[in-house]
């Protein structure tokens, strides 16, 4: 039976145009417009068909919606947002990623050697709704470490949000939120505080993602809910002299740094979807540094 395959080169080159290109971008702001799955299906009769059958993108999916800040430290430690906020590091802050590929993270030794601060250049804005999400590994899980604040670094004052390992008792995971009713010249900002009783192991690399709606928490690990919490809250604080702060809580705190690293932080003012937590979520499983592959440089 004589069998015939028709495969043009035009598609040849566009599939190999596409593995090249996706493979060499690491962490896109946006998912890449290809359907999601291929599928080739083969009958054989008088001659062989392969027809490629591929699912439409999810639309419920757009990553760069609300974005207000995009910290995924390809070799440095800007604003890929889009909206060109200011940072600043202080220390040597990049070290190597959960895929081994070097200069690709950010890495605190716990000391105050190391913070990243994003000034405010007026576009992070937000009011009843936020959504961090980020990857992170710590070396150690028993110190009180703060991994992402939002907070005026000089004073300690004004403070939107803290992500850390901040429970004062057990060093649990917790996310906090400062109320719109508290004060920018306060240290204290009638927080909205989830103590998730999640405890990462050191040397394991998780996706988190926290969510806060109308005094409404969530936070999610390795896309799972591991904490909620619901309050009173209107809306989050959110000061006009209050900076991102990566890695830490503000300047003279310097024993709240997290001892680990951080890598594609991304802030919205929006509460995500489930299938936008499930995607950011996906690559994120639980390994050991062990298991890393040898170091690249590119």
């Amino acid at each position: 039976m004589t069998q015939i395959k028709i495969l043009t080169l035009t598609g040849i080159a566009g599939l190999l145009l596409l593995i090249f290109s996706t493979s060499c971008t690491k962490n896109p702001i946006t998912p890449p417009p290809v359907h999601d799955t291929i599928t080739v299906l083969k009958h054989d009769t008088t001659i062989t068909r392969d027809t490629i059958v591929g699912t439409q993108p999810d639309p419920t999916v757009n990553l760069s919606k609300g974005l207000l800040l995009y910290l995924p430290f390809t070799g440095n430690a800007n604003d890929s947002s889009g909206n060109g906020n200011l940072t600043t590091a202080y220390g040597s802050i990049l070290t190597g990623d959960a895929h081994g590929w070097a200069n690709s993270a950010f890495g605190a030794k716990g000391d105050g050697s190391a913070e990243l601060y994003v000034t405010n250049n007026g576009s992070i804005i937000f009011d009843t709704a936020i959504s961090i999400s980020f990857g992170f590994m710590v070396n150690d899980s028993n110190a009180t470490q703060s991994f992402i604040s939002m907070v005026n670094p000089n004073s300690g004052y004004g403070a939107s949000f803290n992500i850390g390992l901040t429970d004062p008792t057990t060093n649990y995971f917790c996310f906090g939120v400062g109320d719109v009713s508290g004060s920018c010249n306060m240290s204290v900002s009638n927080p909205v505080i989830d103590t998730t009783r999640f405890v990462p192991v050191p040397g394991s690399w998780y996706k988190c993602i926290c969510t806060y709606k109308r005094g409404a928490i969530q936070v999610y690990i390795n896309g799972v809910l591991v904490g909620a919490k619901q309050s009173q809250s209107t809306q989050a604080l959110n000061c006009p002299d209050a900076q991102v702060v990566v890695g830490g809580w503000w300047n003279y705190s310097n024993n709240l740094n997290i001892n680990g690293k951080l890598d594609n932080i991304r802030m919205y003012n929006r509460v995500l979807t489930s299938h936008e937590i499930a995607l950011l979520s996906t690559y994120y499983q639980v390994t050991s540094n062990q298991a890393k592959p040898g170091l690249q440089t590119h």
